[in-house]
């Protein structure tokens, strides 16, 4: 649903050319229209004024399609595989704004897939990630929020019951704790991050940039020279790679992630087969 526009027609192309597997929400926003904006100061000037101050318009002059005929407008982009996610809402779409252009068809043009679904393996990849998320923590708590922003946005009220307010951020404070310790317990491996370029992309090993405790050993031995990727722009980015060493930092959570992850891990593996083991006779 956080993708529109732009990444929604390079989607739609790698989607109906065959050359992507898309995962996500159910669909992209819904966003097939292009804007211009037009200085009102350029028309002033002919009437003897022109400021800044007269502002500009964004006119909408052109929609995007598809080469199968159809628009992203409104309909966005639909997942091959989705996954659960806060932000698979109807209220988080460009049919959700006002007076947004309607969606329709233009005739298919002439072009040649790459490849066909069952190439793609895509009955096989949603089995895999299926059973992956039905048994993953973490989906479960997504799945726990969505009910909870579900109903809160149908209920679209606030009490000021000051009683009743403090019991529902205490609940929150306690939801929160509970996951914490949880998330603890199952001892979550923190990801590694690899260097990866045209140059790099055929050999064996790639350049290890990325690792948990990384900086907080760097930090340690008083070094310097850590590399900008890994250093970070943030605190949260050191975070996420083991910025703190204490025993009881959380670890950074990113179920879709790590499930898009998976499923590309997958695709390879069933793109190259599977590995027989030789027999010395």
């Amino acid at each position: 649903r956080q993708s529109a526009s732009a990444s929604e027609i390079f989607a739609a192309a790698l989607q109906d050319y065959g050359r992507a597997v898309v995962v996500g929400d159910q669909c992209t926003f819904g966003k097939g229209t292009v804007q211009t904006i037009l200085d009102i100061g350029n028309y002033t000037s002919l009437l003897g004024s022109r400021s800044h101050k007269d502002g500009a318009l964004k006119l909408t002059i052109q929609k995007f399609y598809r080469v199968a005929g159809g628009s992203t407008q409104l309909h966005g982009v639909a997942s091959d595989i989705v996954l659960p996610s806060l932000t698979d809402l109807p209220e988080f779409a460009e049919g959700a704004l006002k007076n947004c252009l309607p969606y329709d068809e233009v005739p298919k043009a002439k072009y040649t897939k790459w490849s066909e679904p069952v190439s793609l393996y895509l009955d096989e990849l949603k089995r895999r990630s299926s059973a992956r998320t039905q048994n993953d923590p973490e989906f479960h708590y997504v799945m726990e929020d969505m009910g909870r922003l579900r109903h809160r946005l149908d209920d679209n009220r606030i009490s000021l019951n000051e009683d009743l307010r403090k019991r529902e951020l205490s609940d929150d404070k306690m939801r929160k704790e509970l996951r914490s310790k949880e998330r603890l317990a199952r001892n979550i491996e923190e990801p590694r991050v690899y260097r990866v370029t045209l140059d790099t992309v055929d050999k064996p090993n790639l350049q290890l940039i990325m690792y948990p405790g990384k900086l907080a050993s760097a930090k340690k031995n008083g070094s310097a020279k850590v590399a900008p990727e890994a250093a970070g722009d943030s605190d949260t980015d050191n975070d996420v790679f083991g910025g703190q060493d204490e025993d009881t930092k959380e670890p950074v959570i990113d179920p879709e992630r790590d499930e898009t992850t998976n499923i590309l891990a997958d695709l390879v593996q069933l793109e190259h087969g599977p590995k027989t083991a030789s027999t010395n006779h």
